[in-house]
């Protein structure tokens, strides 16, 4: 059937000689393969630009249930983002946020809150002129609640992260920013080092990958890591 729906780019892949399978989480479907025809090809119907890192669409589709490759009709951009496309940093921060939720979301059907957040996330990294690590750190962590993995305090997330023998043990400061991080309470906290942002960042890595079994290594945290701080 015919739907209008919309989404938020991941990534995609060469198919064939001038398509491309873009893998996108949508409004009413949750994360969903499309094929999208002779766009790889001059004047095609539909931009590459479309189909950058955490771009938000809005499309119509074809959706059939228990089919693993759909198709879109029609995309054009929902919300222009700009500022993350042309700034380094921010372009590295959506392609590590794209591959990690590339792996961790799962979900083939309707999630309006995770959405939201998502997208209202998408803006916020647009407009962000001051604090990027604070920005990713924070999606993370917002992120695992969305997902159920708890996470609801630094002393009992460092117990999990001890326990499973995490080699970057989190210092005093570092527990301090992950306690303000999660209950919101920023007024008192200094901007961290960068050693600090990139211990912080590889132990949340660690968290999500003691909750989801088939996340494995994340390319991208390198480069976001030398970005840090």
């Amino acid at each position: 059937m015919r739907y209008t729906t919309r989404g938020i780019v991941l990534n995609y892949m060469k198919y064939g000689e001038t398509s491309i399978i873009v893998r996108i989480f949508t409004e009413l479907f949750g994360k969903q393969a499309y094929l999208v025809q002779g766009v790889r090809v001059p004047k095609a119907k539909h931009s590459m630009a479309l189909f950058q890192p955490l771009m938000p669409l809005d499309m119509v589709v074809y959706h059939k249930k228990h089919t693993t490759l759909q198709r879109i009709i029609e995309a054009k951009c929902h919300i222009p983002i700009g500022n993350i496309l042309s700034d380094l940093k921010k372009a590295t921060i959506a392609t590590f946020l794209t591959e990690l939720l590339h792996k961790v979301l799962y979900e083939e059907e309707h999630n309006e809150a995770l959405f939201q957040f998502l997208l209202q996330s998408i803006l916020k990294l647009d407009e962000l002129v001051d604090g990027h690590e604070l920005f990713y750190l924070d999606f993370m962590l917002q992120l695992c609640r969305h997902l159920g993995l708890g996470c609801n305090a630094a002393a009992e997330m460092n117990e999990q992260l001890v326990r499973s023998g995490f080699s970057g043990k989190l210092d005093k400061s570092e527990l301090a920013l992950l306690d303000a991080l999660l209950t919101k309470d920023m007024e008192d906290i200094k901007r961290p080092s960068r050693q600090s942002v990139r211990n912080l960042l590889a132990g949340i890595v660690r968290y999500f990958q003691l909750h989801i079994d088939t996340l494995d290594t994340l390319k991208s945290l390198p480069i976001l890591q030398e970005i840090s701080g």
